[in-house]
């Protein structure tokens, strides 16, 4: 049976759209449940990522299943900062300078960014645990922008007194 080319899998309040090319899961589009519909016939791994923004969704440890990513479009210097985002843990964040610093780069704070902006797999691998340099709710270029960058972070209990902005 051949993959299919996309999928929608929803959960409650989020949505996540597998794009499939080769047998790899090329990109993972981010968005709201509410402005997306659910593919009718899932695949085995749509459906364990189903589980998984589920599990999510209701504060538990979701358990991302193992997808069989492609990162060749990634720089080295992008895969390890996507590397880097699956250690910040739910409810926290780092600044694009710490997360700068932490690959060795300390005055890279922009090259961090661009790596963000460019992570074909968002919620997956963190990237809305990175925020600006005085914790500001700072771009996201998931569907949604900020308000979705908050909404995630609201749900994993990020802290609002010490993220301007997470109202």
């Amino acid at each position: 049976m051949s993959r299919p080319q996309r999928e929608w899998v929803c959960g409650a309040t989020f949505a996540l759209r597998l794009d499939w090319r080769d047998g790899l899961v090329r990109r993972i589009e981010l968005a709201w449940a509410a402005d997306s519909r659910e593919t009718d016939i899932l695949s085995g791994e749509a459906r364990a990522l189903k589980a998984a923004l589920l599990r999510y969704e209701t504060r538990c440890p979701p358990d991302w299943p193992d997808l069989p990513f492609d990162f060749s479009g990634l720089s080295e210097f992008q895969k390890a900062a996507l590397d880097a985002l699956r250690r910040i843990p739910p409810g926290a964040t780092r600044t694009y300078g710490e997360m700068a610093a932490l690959l060795g780069r300390p005055k890279g704070a922009q090259a961090v960014g661009r790596a963000m902006a460019a992570n074909p797999f968002p919620l997956l691998y963190p990237c809305h645990r990175v925020v600006g340099a005085n914790r500001a709710m700072t771009g996201f270029s998931a569907s949604g922008g900020i308000e979705m960058k908050k909404a995630l972070l609201r749900l994993e209990g990020a802290e609002q007194g010490l993220l301007p902005g997470l109202e």
